[in-house]
């Protein structure tokens, strides 16, 4: 005679082991791909802010550049400039490059790519030292009509949409057949 062995329950603590080790798993991963999206969005907008930053700064280099250009090619007559800009309290032309300033000599230069508008700027114009004459050793003759002195250009980078702003300084020595007498 075959005799039946009666079913008997588990009791064992293993019961539904497998449902929390899933869930534990579930959990985990779900972790892991929340942290992950997380730093893509924050690596994202890094990379962006380190392009406006770069585009700021081209625009403020590119303000500069405008402003030493117009002296050196002479397309201004840099003692007038120069003491347009010292009759100013803080011997600065405001807006010597600008698209809005009734200071403006020039308009800037529109940085595009692809029809989008990069960047703008807008450059003053800064007198500097003038020397009529200058320290031993220097090429210029003591009492020669030529005088050495300096120009500073600072050129402001902006973009639309941005409430940030770059700087770029430039400094210019040059010489030339002027005065610094009333300067």
């Amino acid at each position: 005679m075959i005799r039946a062995i009666p079913a008997t329950r588990s009791t064992s603590s293993q019961h539904g082991y497998a449902l929390v080790l899933v869930m534990v798993a579930l959990v985990t991963l779900t972790i892991l791909g929340v942290s992950q999206i997380t730093a893509t969005q924050l690596d994202m907008a890094i990379t962006q802010n380190f392009r406006h930053h770069k585009q700021l700064q081209y625009g403020a280099l590119t303000g500069a550049d405008h402003g030493r250009d117009l002296i050196e090619t002479n397309t201004y007559n840099v003692e007038d400039v120069w003491t347009g800009a010292m009759a100013e309290t803080t011997h600065c032309t405001a807006g010597w490059i600008s698209s809005t300033s009734s200071n403006a000599v020039d308009t800037p230069v529109a940085l595009m790519a692809n029809t989008f508008m990069m960047a703008n700027y807008e450059t003053d114009f800064c007198a500097g030292i003038c020397v009529t004459n200058p320290p031993s050793g220097w090429s210029l003759d003591q009492g020669s009509p030529y005088s050495a002195f300096t120009v500073d250009f600072l050129a402001t980078g902006s973009m639309i949409n941005s409430t940030a702003d770059a700087q770029a300084g430039s400094m210019l020595f040059t010489v030339a057949e002027m005065s610094c007498d009333g300067l």
